[in-house]
């Protein structure tokens, strides 16, 4: 099952890819200079991803920013409900 989008990946992209082209980089360029797989770096790009600390860390060398800006007032509210309270499909919740 593919994972839903959060409101934190949408506004990561955003930020990434306001900074990106703020240096005049493509995605390309950013994705091997953090050391990404290309289609990897475009989801995030485009908010549709959700890398992992370590990248995120890379990112903002590569964008020179501090990686505290590209999270900066996330809240739980910005996330997807975890998997274990989304309800079954009989409209009861599922517990693991």
């Amino acid at each position: 099952m593919p994972q839903p989008h959060s409101e934190a990946s949408r506004i990561l992209g955003r930020r990434l890819r306001q900074r990106r082209r703020e240096l005049s980089l493509n995605q390309e360029q950013v994705a091997q200079r953090a050391g990404l797989n290309v289609s990897s770096y475009a989801r995030i790009d485009r908010g549709h991803g959700n890398p992992t600390f370590h990248t995120l860390i890379r990112l903002a060398g590569v964008l020179v920013i501090e990686p505290g800006e590209l999270v900066a007032g996330f809240t739980a509210a910005h996330l997807v409900a975890a998997p274990d309270a989304w309800p079954s499909p009989e409209g009861h919740r599922i517990t693991h």
